[in-house]
């Protein structure tokens, strides 16, 4: 890390971005096994609104699952600026991607890139006013510092009809469900991931950070603001929420 992202990073983002270039060999391979992949299906389903979009970022685009998704998307023709601070997963996200990248280029009109990266901070985006169609998100609310200060830059970025479509982990209102899914998630998820990456500290956090994320109904809030317009659809019996917002 440079002298400039020590002193521009808050300690959470500088934590979040060291666990995730600690992380980023053996990420994806985690993702799949913890969740019995369904975080694919997950991402599928909240990128489906995007398909028409022509300008889309996704913000704390990791390892560019999201990105994936989109661009299996039949219909999308767009371009996608993947957005996030992590050095070591624009790099895994670079190399994923490099087959879509080839195979949709040659079908991608007027010469313009289909896919740019760009390295910065979700919270205070590098990105003209009103400058994208749409904005996707997964798995990364709760490594955000400030979830208003998030909402208050994508509904600067959006254009006047633009969208968004945030999925990540959730409270499930189940009694049942909720039990279930904190034995899974708090207890055998560290311990999982602990054997695979050798990285505790990392998965502790990650399913910690849930404990202390806001419910659903809260998260919206924070997300729309006095701006966005939103709503929240609860999947696999609300361990998953989507997170739609639009102008």
């Amino acid at each position: 890390m440079n002298k400039t992202e020590s002193t521009c990073f808050s300690p959470k983002k500088r934590f979040v971005k060291r666990m995730f270039d600690d992380i980023s060999v053996s990420y994806d391979f985690l993702n799949r096994v913890i969740s019995f992949g369904l975080d694919g299906i997950c991402r599928k389903m909240a990128v489906v609104n995007h398909k028409d979009d022509n300008l889309v970022l996704d913000i704390c685009s990791g390892s560019g699952d999201m990105t994936v998704e989109l661009l299996n998307q039949k219909d999308f023709k767009g371009t996608i600026v993947l957005g996030d601070f992590s050095p070591r997963m624009h790099m895994l996200a670079r190399k994923k991607l490099d087959g879509h990248l080839n195979a949709r280029s040659k079908r991608h009109h007027q010469g313009e890139p289909l896919l740019l990266f760009v390295y910065c901070d979700a919270e205070m985006l590098p990105f003209k006013d009103c400058s994208f169609d749409g904005v996707i998100n997964g798995y990364s609310l709760r490594n955000l510092d400030n979830l208003r200060a998030f909402g208050l830059e994508i509904n600067r970025i959006l254009r006047p009809d633009g969208h968004s479509s945030f999925v990540d982990v959730a409270h499930p209102p189940n009694k049942v469900a909720a039990w279930i899914f904190h034995l899974y998630f708090y207890k055998l998820l560290p311990l999982i991931s602990r054997i695979f990456t050798g990285k505790k500290y990392a998965y502790h956090y990650l399913s910690s950070s849930l404990e202390i994320f806001s419910k659903q109904d809260d998260v919206l809030q924070a997300l729309m603001g006095d701006h966005l317009n939103g709503r929240y659809q609860n999947i696999l019996k609300g361990t998953v929420a989507i997170y739609r917002l639009w102008k």
